[in-house]
């Protein structure tokens, strides 16, 4: 165990893993001498591993891949070759992991049984885990740091920025872009823009405008869910955290990865301070939008202030010029993507795609006759609405009941 215990000392560029639970009660393990710690910490090293479903090995290399580090950003961003001495630390953190990932339950137990002899048979006792193998060099490191980006980035594809911090959404919405019916021009030209951001060709930001329900939020999700495995990533930012946007564009820019600054259901009042910071931002006075990122926001309505009588009969000199100043901040987005109610057959044609989707054998007139009598008590047609609708029937068909 005193080759273990040096082994979790000596990492360098994975220091951090130090600070994971379960290094930290295999080290607490291997060091104490009261029984009910001992006992305990044991037990802890169990519970994360059947929680996790990982055996020993498969624990620590997913602990170490997805470490946030100097040698995984350097080739996140496909540099070129890393200094000596860091790969040479990397390597010697990979063998140190290779020997913690060598501890069987076995060992553990003989440990214990040796400093706590009175206990030998509770010890015994005491649950297996499975060691598993360890087979990985630097190169693994390399080649995945390349692929799929470090840290966060490289385990999750959806976050939301709070001012302060990038975290990480564990259960993103899955939608994908198969799942959204009709609107196919305006998404043709929201994942055109987006694979030019890919390519690393100049991207606009995208205003996508329009009516509730259409479809305008659930096209930018689906994008980060269509385009993960070639490195975009949604970062999603409230209206009210505007003014630390050009933290986040900070946070975002040397990560080898494309993003996409995610602002859903814009809109400002008058004299808010965030629409400063993100006109700034769009006209590239202040912080200019680096190319590996563009902003995509949504908005129900064409002018993104909030005016009122009062304000337009204020006693300014020039007041009209300062009005259309505020109104064309839309203007300021390179793409402006308009998402409308559908007409009825539309929307009857959402519902039947829908329910081709969900395998629905139901009669089309009895499928849209449900339809326009569930959007009627809903007071308008939307491809939200068709699902919400799909929703409803697919629940009571499988419940036998009626629609």
């Amino acid at each position: 165990m005193e080759n273990v215990i040096f082994s979790i000392s000596s990492l360098s560029v994975l220091g951090s893993i130090q600070r994971d639970e379960l290094i930290v009660k295999l080290k607490r393990l291997a060091l104490t001498h009261d029984f009910i710690e001992a006992v305990e910490s044991y037990s802890a090293v169990i519970a994360l591993l059947c929680n996790h479903g990982l055996s020993l090995s498969d624990y620590l290399y997913n602990r170490a891949i997805f470490d946030d580090n100097i040698y995984m950003r350097h080739y996140a961003n496909h540099a070129e070759n890393i200094e000596k001495y860091i790969e040479d630390a990397v390597r010697h953190d990979i063998k140190s992991l290779s020997y913690i990932a060598r501890i069987t339950s076995n060992m553990l137990k003989e440990k214990m049984c040796v400093r706590f002899p009175n206990f030998q048979t509770e010890i015994e006792e005491l649950p297996d885990f499975d060691t598993g193998e360890w087979n990985y060099k630097v190169e693994d490191f390399r080649d995945f740091a390349v692929e799929n980006g470090f840290g966060i980035y490289a385990k999750h594809h959806a976050f939301i920025f709070d001012g302060n911090a990038i975290i990480p959404v564990k259960n993103p919405d899955g939608i994908r872009l198969s799942d959204l019916k009709k609107y196919e021009i305006q998404r043709r030209k929201i994942v055109e823009n987006t694979l030019c951001l890919l390519a690393g060709k100049p991207a606009n930001n995208v205003l996508l405008y329009g009516d509730r329900g259409t479809g305008k939020s659930s096209t930018v999700k689906a994008l980060g869910n269509e385009y993960a495995d070639k490195g975009l990533r949604i970062v999603g930012i409230a209206k009210e955290n505007l003014s630390y946007l050009g933290d986040l564009i900070e946070l975002l820019e040397n990560t080898g990865l494309k993003f996409i600054i995610f602002i859903d259901d814009l809109t400002f009042n008058e004299d808010d301070d965030s629409f400063g910071a993100l006109k700034a931002v769009l006209e590239g006075s202040l912080v200019p939008l680096p190319p590996n990122m563009a902003i995509y926001a949504t908005t129900n309505r064409r002018h993104l202030i909030k005016e009122t009588f009062t304000a337009r009969e204020g006693d300014e000199v020039h007041r009209a010029d300062t009005i259309d100043e505020s109104l064309s901040l839309s203007d300021r987005f390179g793409l402006l993507v308009t998402f409308l109610l559908p007409a009825k057959d539309e929307f009857l044609q959402i519902v039947s795609a829908i329910a081709h989707d969900r395998g629905i054998d139901l009669d089309e007139e009895k499928l849209w006759h449900g339809a326009e009598r569930f959007a009627l008590m809903k007071s308008g047609r939307t491809p939200r609405l068709a699902k919400q609708y799909i929703d409803y029937v697919q629940s009571r068909i499988a419940l036998g009941l009626d629609i």
